[in-house]
């Protein structure tokens, strides 16, 4: 080989090398742009909860990898949140909560045994810090729920602090999924489990079967369902609609009207089997502690009472045993028919094509 080869050929690695350390050098400025700020803010914040590395009375909660910092994805703040808190996902002490990407990156410490909780949040001028008192005595009666409110925790108040005090609880894993994804814990994420794990019992899947799911009204249990069972719109299996109050009082049994319709459909087979499932909100509340009219108060939801009362009502329902859930279960009808009729139910009103069926 010539002289002149080994120089072309050198010069040509040298490019190229030239060209992946620009590339490395970008990467690295970007994610200091990202983290460097976010590790500040988070090692201020675990100084103030005063606690060590990985104690079990500390949560972390993040909404990384979702929200952003200046239009920049977040996903490195979760190794740096494990790194300097010693949470993780494997002890249930780091949780991602579900958000949009036009939100800012969040984070909160809450620590189970005081209640002392530090929120953190991305804004313009860099991260904001509150303190909160979040002892359920005192942060679950209006006054202070309105005083934390009125913080940078703001608008994200109600998904840490039901999601925090339900945590200290110790919920079971897939309704802390449900919940991350739902990004808050209220009753109806509760009722969406609760029906899960009555059809993983009562109705479990046979052999070539999937379950379809048609929630109305479009409402919480659906995202547990979806979460639980991996059933979506995309995948033809979870489906949601309104409905008119009124035409959902139709088909009401003892006081409990219709939550979803589930089905266990075999398309090789050609067979649906099914059943129209409701929740005894009744007996919840009576079981809770919490009233319905607490539930809808005056105001609706400028009034933090409609905020409290759900964090109350979701922590209580955990508390509970798993058989006092199920039995908040209430089948209204039973059908079954060919796999054709899953299709229909999904796409029409799925009470009154079941009851006329």
């Amino acid at each position: 080989m010539s002289k002149r080869l080994y120089v072309a050929l050198a010069l040509c690695c040298f490019l190229i090398a030239g060209l992946f350390t620009g590339r490395a050098v970008e990467g690295a400025t970007a994610d200091t742009l990202e983290t460097g700020p976010g590790q500040e803010a988070i090692a201020k914040a675990f100084a103030e909860i005063s606690l060590p590395k990985g104690d079990k009375n500390l949560l972390m909660l993040t909404n990384a990898g979702y929200g952003q910092m200046d239009l920049k994805t977040t996903e490195a703040f979760l190794d740096i949140a494990r790194e300097v808190t010693g949470c993780s996902t494997g002890t249930r002490s780091l949780l991602n909560v579900h958000s949009s990407i036009n939100d800012p990156l969040w984070c909160a410490l809450f620590r189970k045994d005081t209640g002392k909780l530090v929120f953190v949040k991305w804004t313009e001028q860099g991260f904001v810090r509150q303190m909160i008192d979040a002892r359920p005595e005192k942060i679950l009666i209006p006054e202070g729920w309105k005083a934390a409110a009125a913080g940078p925790i703001g608008p994200h108040i109600f998904s840490v602090v039901s999601t925090s005090l339900t945590w200290a609880v110790n919920p079971p894993w897939p309704l802390l999924l449900s919940a991350n994804f739902h990004d808050h814990f209220c009753p109806g994420v509760n009722a969406g489990y609760v029906a899960a794990e009555y059809y993983r019992e009562r109705m479990p899947l046979r052999q070539g079967e999937q379950y379809v799911f048609q929630t109305a009204p479009a409402l919480c249990p659906a995202d547990a369902l979806q979460v639980i069972f991996n059933t979506t719109a995309g995948k033809s299996s979870g489906y949601v609609m309104r409905i008119d109050p009124a035409l959902l009082a139709r088909y009401e049994k003892e006081k409990v009207q219709p939550m979803t319709v589930v089905m266990r459909v075999n398309r090789k087979a050609d067979t649906c089997d099914g059943a129209v499932i409701g929740f005894d909100w009744n007996r919840a509340y009576a079981d809770t502690g919490v009233k319905a009219d607490e539930i809808s108060p005056p105001g609706g939801q400028a009034n933090p009472m409609f905020w409290i009362s759900r964090t109350k009502m979701s922590r209580e329902l955990v508390k509970l045993p798993k058989e006092k859930l199920l039995s908040y279960i209430i089948v209204l009808k039973r059908f079954s028919g060919n796999a054709r009729l899953a299709d229909k139910i999904t796409g029409g009103d799925p009470y009154g094509i079941v009851w006329n069926e």
